[in-house]
């Protein structure tokens, strides 16, 4: 499972994060609920990326990667932003709405979907579990 990140457009494999819980929120910028919960993956992510989760925005939105950089900005994530590869959404799916969250155990085996509005505290509990 391969994704390109959005600044550099190189590819990053998600057998590279193995060992690691991946927490994979699939958004787009002409989503208000994506910008909505962007302050809690935010949060979630500077509190648990020192203890095992990397988080990952997953880009579906067809903007140029500049204007959805300088969106990310805005909304201080700091977390890498990519496009999915090749066939990576038919390895997620059910995909069944846009913001769409997913986490993984560190053997890559999904363990968690969430709907939007994520709740924090479920996830965090998911989370913590599995670190």
């Amino acid at each position: 499972m391969a994704f390109f990140d959005l600044a550099t457009t190189q590819p990053l494999e998600i057998n590279s994060l193995h060992g690691k819980v991946l927490l994979l929120n699939l958004w787009a910028a002409w989503s208000p609920t994506s910008a909505k919960e962007l302050p809690e993956l935010v949060a979630l992510e500077e509190d648990y990326s020192k203890k095992g989760l990397v988080v990952l925005g997953v880009c579906l939105d067809d903007a140029p990667a500049a204007g959805l950089l300088v969106f990310a900005e805005r909304h201080g994530i700091h977390y890498p932003l990519v496009r999915p590869g090749p066939l990576m959404l038919d390895l997620l799916e059910p995909v069944e709405t846009i913001p769409y969250t997913i986490l993984l155990n560190t053997e890559g085996k999904v363990i968690g979907r969430f709907r939007s509005p994520i709740k924090r505290a479920e996830l965090s509990a998911a989370i913590e579990k599995n670190l």
